[in-house]
């Protein structure tokens, strides 16, 4: 928000800035006298600020606190996560939210190591995870520990709560002929929003895009970030 005031200022009044989940949608749109709005834009993605700053504790790609909270004044940390969950409960989230076939391989490698040390960085997590894993699968391309960043991720900011809270409550606030347009970037949230878009579709609702809108070549060249991500668009009709 903070970059963001300076660059928006010479709307004036005509934008509100406000800091809080996808939950509270309602709230702050009540609180604003919105009935109703003719436009909803949610992009699911990571920020690129924090990402690329390591001390926000998102990327195995830069040394830095095992954080990885979007709002670092509240909740748990990653670290205080890796450090407490159980091997069982490590092991789903893993599999439910990164997808990662070794996630018991993984998570009881995890809860070995942390009762000699806790653990603390980026760094530090990346590198058991990589030794937990098969040998042939720690010199991929891809890096391994990748799913299980992402699923400690979606897991420490309930992404996927927050998202299926945003699908319900969002479709409501929209008058009629407006359009709810969500990004996402990876399979679990667009299968969410998929499956919520096309249960609206025909009650009320349309579906003006029935397939799902990716980046073009000439896009992903300019962003490489946008390869991963996809739009879907849902219309109020009535």
């Amino acid at each position: 928000l903070e970059r963001t005031r300076p660059r928006l200022s010479s709307f004036g009044s005509r934008v509100e800035f406000i800091h809080g989940p996808f939950h509270a949608l309602p709230e702050y749109a009540a609180k604003l006298g919105w009935n109703e709005v003719d436009g909803i834009l949610a992009d699911l993605g990571v920020s690129s600020f924090q990402l690329d700053e390591p001390e926000r504790g998102f990327s195995f790609r830069m040394g830095g606190p095992l954080d990885m909270r979007m709002d670092p004044s509240i909740g748990m940390s990653a670290a205080d996560w890796v450090n407490s969950t159980s091997e069982e409960a490590m092991a789903d989230v893993f599999w439910q939210y990164g997808e990662e076939r070794h996630s018991r391989r993984i998570a009881r490698h995890l809860c070995w190591r942390r009762e000699e040390k806790r653990f603390e960085t980026t760094d530090d997590l990346s590198e058991e995870v990589r030794k937990a894993v098969p040998g042939g699968f720690r010199h991929m391309r891809i890096h391994p520990a990748t799913r299980v960043f992402q699923a400690i991720r979606i897991e420490v900011n309930q992404e996927l709560v927050e998202l299926q809270t945003l699908l319900s409550v969002g479709p409501r606030l929209l008058s009629i002929g407006g359009r709810m347009i969500v990004l996402s970037y990876h399979s679990l949230e667009d299968r969410l929003v998929k499956r919520a878009f096309r249960a609206l579709d025909g009650n009320g609702f349309h579906l003006p895009t029935k397939k799902v809108v990716v980046s073009s070549d000439e896009e992903i060249e300019a962003n490489p970030r946008s390869r991963s991500a996809k739009l879907r668009v849902i219309e109020r009709v009535s």
